[in-house]
């Protein structure tokens, strides 16, 4: 078996690695003050990381895809060197989110930066393809 992608790869499992953290910080939480689940309310502790780990979620539905089509439309490397600063944007965002909401910016920034570059240059990537393939 051979990846074709390694980079990229690597760098969709440290997004999803940051996700299950996230995740584990939750459930940690929640024994800490007593939110029993299903309940999403508790204290501001509490829905500071709980908020942090959805918003992630949220976003992984855009970077992931966006990772992979900018992966095959222009390379794995480029692609791995761009999508790596998701994962610590969001590592960045959670911890700030933790310690005080006005704190979440800088890695909310980074990680929707990142998101967004792949994106649109996936984007570019179908287009450039498209007029390729279109006759003169």
């Amino acid at each position: 078996m051979q990846i074709q992608f390694p980079w990229t790869t690597l760098v969709a499992i440290a997004a999803l690695v940051v996700y299950i953290w996230l995740s584990m910080w939750v459930g940690k939480m929640r024994g800490k003050y007593s939110v029993a689940a299903p309940a999403e309310d508790g204290p501001p502790e509490f829905r500071r990381v709980f908020r942090a780990h959805m918003n992630t979620l949220e976003q992984l539905a855009v970077f992931l895809p966006a990772l992979a089509m900018f992966a095959m439309a222009w390379g794995d490397q480029i692609a791995a060197a761009i999508g790596v600063f998701w994962p610590l944007g969001r590592v960045m965002y959670g911890l700030g989110y933790a310690k005080a909401p006005e704190k979440r910016g800088p890695g909310f920034g980074l990680s929707f930066l990142s998101a967004s570059i792949l994106l649109l240059g996936a984007l570019a990537g179908a287009i450039v393809t498209l007029a390729e393939r279109t006759p003169s």
